[in-house]
């Protein structure tokens, strides 16, 4: 039997408890385990949307949405690979380039508030803003995604020795789910219209279900990874057994004719 919306749910309700329940208290000068374990959350949070979405029969939506699944992976990822203290401190320290962005908006287009009382922070934020050259990539970067994607593994290595790239995940999950992200053409393929019919608001758009089976296997895997990766740079032991439950629901999706890739 595929699984379901619930079923996914559940084994996200039980990675949320496990890390309750395992009552981690983050070093206050250092940044590895407040940052990873954020980007854990979020990805959980992320996840429960994404199941709510597909309940609610927002099928394509949801598959949307599981980009930034794809996202959360790839930073948590690149974070724990190597350098990661320097590198989930940098992750951090971006609040500072939103604030300058925010603090440009209000000059550029609310100048009569521009007298606002900025927070305490905000000079050591503009300070560290300058870091950072783009307003878009937190790894100061170009093309971050495909970085670190591409980084090579230092822990996971193929049968050459060479440490194992995120290419697929970056060419072919991240490229399909942008199309439903921005909106392209490949995401109207069930709101328009069959040649020579009446035109209404979502008619197909439960043709839309096999994308929501993608989304729910998009949750499954990318939290199964960021989780692998994250207590790996934690030091501390993966929730194995909840794992092994990811793992067979995932298989559950493979080859079950949901999803044709078009």
């Amino acid at each position: 039997m595929i699984p379901e919306a619930g079923d996914v749910l559940a084994v996200v309700e039980k990675l949320e408890n496990f890390i309750d329940e395992s009552a981690f208290i983050p070093a206050s000068h250092f940044y590895r385990s407040r940052v990873l374990l954020a980007l854990l959350s979020k990805a959980l949070t992320v996840s429960r949307a994404l199941c709510a979405l597909v309940e609610a029969g927002f099928f394509a939506e949801a598959f949307g949405m599981s980009r930034t699944l794809v996202d959360l992976f790839l930073s948590v990822r690149y974070i724990g690979n190597r350098d990661t203290e320097a590198r989930a401190k940098k992750f951090a320290d971006y609040f500072a380039k939103a604030h300058e962005k925010w603090t440009g908006i209000i000059e550029d287009y609310y100048p009569e508030r521009k007298d606002l009382p900025m927070p305490d922070f905000h000079d050591e934020a503009m300070k560290i803003a300058k870091e950072f050259k783009s307003g878009h990539q937190w790894t100061g970067l170009g093309g971050q995604t495909k970085i670190m994607a591409l980084e090579e593994d230092a822990y996971e290595f193929d049968p050459r020795g060479e440490g194992i790239k995120h290419d697929f995940d970056y060419n072919v999950i991240y490229w399909w789910t942008s199309q439903y992200v921005h909106g392209t053409v490949v995401s109207l393929q069930e709101h328009a219209a069959a040649e020579g019919s009446i035109f209404h608001i979502r008619a197909r758009v439960f043709d839309e279900k096999r994308r929501g089976y993608d989304a729910l296997f998009n949750a499954l895997i990318f939290l199964s990874k960021m989780f692998v990766c994250a207590f790996r740079a934690m030091n501390a032991d993966q929730p194995e057994e909840i794992l092994g439950e990811v793992g067979k629901l995932a298989k559950a999706f493979a080859g079950d004719g949901k999803s044709d890739h078009t």
